[in-house]
């Protein structure tokens, strides 16, 4: 008799079939013999469920294997430093297993919790694990799709005179090495999308994890969770609250995002030219909210780690609120400008994650510029011509991380997307001359800013 050594798994009972899964940056459609997925890799990953691909509200959550007290350190070269911190591990050899079992009420997975009846059905899958991976019934973890699962190879034609070569072994052994290389390549890529995020993030965030049977935290939340300003609540209609008799109990809870007020980027009491310079450099607010929000690790973790949630929940969740922290949150990053100088690491690391984020973003269907709609990336592209040229005017030929970092996302935007962002090759007025032969001049209102035209002309005011 065969037996299996168990890996880190999530078992997933009575799924329905033709239900919407996702696993971090992968989706599929469950069937009846889906019981769930093994040989998770270490680290952060998210699950979800939609009843279908498209309209249905989407129900996640974020859980960790291995040792979570290594979680949101961060862990490539450009790293910031960081404090150690002391959080509960464990050294229980034995392998992960969660179980989050379907809910036909609610129709979304809930973790067993902590009382007799739910230990007793905890014991019997796991007493049944071995039986189920033999029947083919769990799903190997991948970070992403291999290639020889979208592409079928085709035999080809052999001349008379050409050798017997077994083609279809060496085609095997070509993919299973494409195989494995794309999925270190996506195990690689995943943990630079969550490496600044930490549980006392998400806790922030989302609010506290429910904790399962074996004392496994999970964080909760749906593609309806919003922060409070972004919800729309129409008075009379709704109540933002709550608190009205008959209110839905199990509400969703709101975000509770780091404040980015981007009309309001200067010190309590500021007035005159401190004000108005503050209003166009943004790094006091910036400087701020990285002092304010620190917290357990030092250099901007909390801000980081934020950008890559809000991130990862737009492309798997198409959550409008995070769609809007995001942007927020590069917007406040990219508009200041001394923080180029004086905060050379974190700029720098902002730009490594961003330029990560992109490549990654067609990974989900509809892909990030889909889902923003009809300003899809013209948003971004007007903040990176802006960094652009505060780059070249505040660092020049000087040797900067954040430098070498915009120069690697520059060029990548520009044979991906054929994005220029040198402020000289892009042309601000010209002449268009239309299907009657008509000619009509054309401004590029992304430069009002700048040039002060526009809503951003300097106004007289009688005081």
């Amino acid at each position: 008799m065969s037996t299996h050594q168990p890996t880190p798994t999530i078992l997933l009972p009575e799924l329905p079939a033709k239900t919407l899964v996702g696993i971090d940056l992968i989706t599929f459609t469950s069937t009846a013999n889906f019981h769930g997925i093994r040989d998770l890799s270490p680290g952060w990953h998210f699950l979800y469920t939609g009843t279908t691909e498209s309209l249905s509200l989407r129900s996640g959550a974020w859980f960790y294997i291995g040792d979570i007290s290594n979680a949101g350190k961060g862990n490539n070269d450009t790293a910031l430093v960081t404090q150690s911190t002391k959080s509960p591990s464990t050294n229980d050899p034995r392998p992960e297993i969660y179980i989050w079992k379907w809910s036909a009420e609610t129709e979304t997975l809930v973790a067993l919790g902590d009382n007799d009846s739910d230990r007793q059905e905890s014991m019997r899958h796991k007493a049944n694990l071995g039986p189920v991976w033999q029947s083919g019934g769990l799903f190997k973890y991948r970070s992403r799709i291999a290639p020889s699962m979208l592409v079928k190879s085709k035999p080809e034609q052999k001349d008379e005179d050409e050798e017997t070569v077994p083609r279809p072994e060496i085609e095997a052994r070509i993919q299973t090495e494409d195989d494995a290389q794309t999925e270190e390549s996506g195990r690689r890529d995943w943990s630079g999308l969550t490496d600044r995020i930490s549980p006392s993030l998400l806790s922030r965030v989302i609010g506290d994890p429910e904790v399962d049977v074996d004392g496994h935290p999970r964080w909760v939340l749906t593609s309806a969770s919003t922060a409070t300003r972004d919800a729309d609540h129409i008075p009379g209609i709704d109540s933002p609250g709550g608190n009205e008799p008959g209110a839905d109990v199990e509400s969703e809870r709101e975000f509770g995002f780091i404040p980015v007020d981007l009309k309001r980027t200067w010190r309590e009491g500021a007035v005159g030219r401190e004000r108005t310079e503050a209003a166009k450099d943004r790094s006091w607010a910036l400087g701020y909210l990285l002092d304010r929000y620190a917290g357990e690790a030092s250099g901007g973790n909390e801000l980081l780690g934020e950008l890559q949630f809000t991130f990862l929940m737009v492309l798997t969740m198409m959550n409008y609120s995070c769609l809007q922290q995001w942007k927020r949150l590069l917007e406040l990053a990219f508009t200041s400008r001394r923080a180029i100088l004086e905060r050379e690491a974190f700029m720098s690391e902002v730009l490594r994650i961003l330029a990560l984020q992109l490549q990654r973003c067609d990974d989900v269907e509809g892909g990030l510029f889909e889902i923003d709609g009809d300003e899809g990336g013209a948003f971004l592209r007007h903040l990176l011509v802006k960094l652009r040229q505060a780059v070249d005017e505040l660092v020049g030929d000087a040797e900067s991380k954040v430098r070498l970092e915009l120069d690697k996302l520059e060029e990548w935007v520009k044979e991906e997307y054929d994005w220029e962002l040198r402020p000289g090759t892009l042309l601000r007025r010209g002449m268009l001359q239309l299907e009657d032969g008509e000619q009509v001049e054309m401004d590029w209102h992304g430069g009002d800013e700048e040039e002060e035209t526009g809503e951003y002309a300097p106004m007289v005011v009688e005081m």
